[in-house]
């Protein structure tokens, strides 16, 4: 068994589900301390406060919209105003900037951070990122529905748009509002569903063991640090962020920038769900708008990819926020690496079948060379 396939099996079994801000997500972060500590890094621990689900925040956004359409016949400019504040702020809350969840009850989560400094003058800064953190399931998330998760959550947001601009000729335009009400029904009914999805979420869902999302991130990450910590690099200092409450909402990620404010031109390279399918660069990110990985880094991987003979693809990811988001969002130079199936899609994503023995050593061993193989072609 290799090294890091042993960490996805004492994180996704014998830590089991790991929730954002519970025990055993703090379990899995003391196992990490630990791991560091024996490789003898500076390490330390940094705590956060963070919502427990992103299903609070959506959620209430989407039943806002609900309301806005019981509220129309009645007073059309309050509605147009609930809807235009939930339109805003499922924007931001979806490109990772908090508004909704700054006021939302929150628990305490932390960050996992081991520092390996350069050998010889500091010229450039590394943050290689993985969160630790497995996701509640939902039916949204089931075999029979995840396939058309894209088509169904840009439904949700035309559903979105479509209220909002109803609403805003109805006020503005003079003519009868009843048509713009009736045009608003039935997207408020879809968003509706939507809510009751994520309802159902919270109340039958369960915790994942996260082996592929993100034990097998994680062991990378780890295993890269092994590495580092017995020959660090010449002129390049690395960051190894182990990141808490990612599946709430990108919270450790947040905290960490918030915290540190690294330098515009620090690199960062988000390990997520790389360990069932094809390992794949990302080249660029976004469900709602895409934002272009690094090209340095991207042309560093392409290199080592060839060099090495690694089975690699590169690709564009267009699903749910990861760590990434948040640095590219920020416009830091960032670079991804995932897996997915033959359908594009990340095997057992946000569901029970999520176990450690669905995960595969190899891709574990390639993305480790592959982000081992990007640090140094950045040194020369």
């Amino acid at each position: 068994m290799s090294k890091a396939y042993e960490h996805v099996r004492k994180l996704a079994e014998e830590i089991g589900p790991r929730g954002s801000c519970t025990p055993e997500e703090k379990r899995a972060g003391e196992y990490i301390l630990d791991k560091f500590t024996q490789m003898g890094l500076t390490t330390r621990v940094e705590t956060f406060k963070a919502v427990t689900s992103f299903s609070w925040a959506f959620g209430l956004l989407y039943l806002l919209f609900v309301i806005a359409a019981v509220i129309f016949p009645f007073n059309n400019q309050v509605a147009l105003g609930i809807a235009l504040f939930a339109l805003i702020a499922f924007y931001l809350e979806s490109n990772t900037f908090p508004f909704l969840t700054k006021v939302l009850p929150k628990r305490g989560s932390q960050n996992i951070i081991a520092h390996v400094p350069a050998r010889s003058k500091d010229i450039r800064q590394v943050v290689i990122m993985a969160h630790y953190d497995s996701s509640r399931s939902a039916l949204s998330f089931s075999p029979q529905m995840v396939k058309d998760f894209r088509r169904s959550y840009l439904m949700m947001v035309g559903s979105m748009v479509l209220i909002t601009l109803a609403y805003t000729v109805g006020v503005w335009s003079g003519l009868s509002s009843n048509l713009f009400w009736y045009i608003s029904l039935p997207p408020a009914l879809y968003l509706f569903f939507a809510f009751l999805l994520l309802a159902h979420r919270e109340v039958k869902g369960v915790y994942t063991p996260g082996g592929n999302d993100n034990a097998s991130g994680l062991s990378v990450l780890l295993e890269v640090g092994n590495v580092l910590a017995h020959l660090p690099l010449l002129t390049t200092s690395v960051t190894l962020l182990a990141t808490g409450a990612e599946e709430s909402g990108t919270n450790g990620a947040l905290d960490f920038l918030r915290k540190h404010r690294p330098s515009q031109n620090t690199y960062f390279i988000n390990l997520d769900n790389l360990g069932i399918g094809k390992v794949s660069v990302i080249t660029k990110e976004g469900i709602l708008g895409m934002k272009p990985s690094a090209p340095e880094l991207i042309s560093a991987a392409k290199a080592v990819a060839q060099e090495k003979g690694l089975d690699v693809d590169f690709r564009p990811y267009n699903l749910l926020t990861t760590d990434a988001t948040v640095t590219l969002m920020r416009k830091y130079p960032t670079m991804g690496i995932m897996a997915f199936d033959e359908a594009g899609l990340l095997p057992n994503w946000h569901w029970p079948t999520d176990r450690a023995e669905f995960v595969q050593p190899e891709n574990l061993e390639t993305a480790k060379e592959l982000v081992l193989g990007v640090l140094r072609k950045l040194e020369s």
